[in-house]
């Protein structure tokens, strides 16, 4: 099996960073990479509860991932699974939120369980293309001192 293990700080609040991975308003502006546009995402953010996001290309493709939330703990950890529609393979994803002195927050991001190294290297790359328009984001809301959630 494998896995990887991001970890990046990001300008913002630790709970408008959470509220990133949680508010469907928000997770459509960062939750794909590169080009790719999250054209439907739909949540019952809730322990159990499951999520679908569909990811499209300019060209039109569509991909879409599915998972369940396992763990919540408001401002402090997810967990959730994270599964391609078009496969059986489920992996793990967690994410540790942290608030730093400079009331930024560092985020821990691991996904486990990939069967297949290159699967594992082109999730990898993916999250690090999503966490980038992330960054941006909270460091925009940041600059204008303006929430990224509402």
């Amino acid at each position: 099996m494998y896995d990887f293990t991001l970890t990046g700080l990001l300008n913002n609040r630790v709970e408008t960073v959470y509220n990133a991975f949680n508010d469907p308003d928000v997770i459509v502006k960062w939750f794909a990479p590169g080009d790719l546009v999250v054209s439907q995402f739909i949540s019952h953010f809730a322990e159990g509860g499951q999520y679908r996001a569909v990811l499209q290309s300019p060209d039109g493709f569509q991909q879409t991932v599915v998972g369940t939330y396992q763990q919540i703990e408001r401002n402090n950890h997810l967990s959730f699974t994270w599964r391609w529609d078009d496969t059986n393979d489920i992996t793990k994803v967690n994410v540790l939120f942290s608030t730093m002195p400079n009331l930024s927050t560092r985020i821990v991001l691991t996904q486990s369980g990939f069967h297949k190294e290159q699967d594992m290297l082109h999730q990898q790359h993916g999250w690090l293309a999503c966490l980038e328009k992330l960054s941006i984001a909270t460091w925009e809301s940041a600059q204008t001192k303006q929430p990224l959630v509402a």
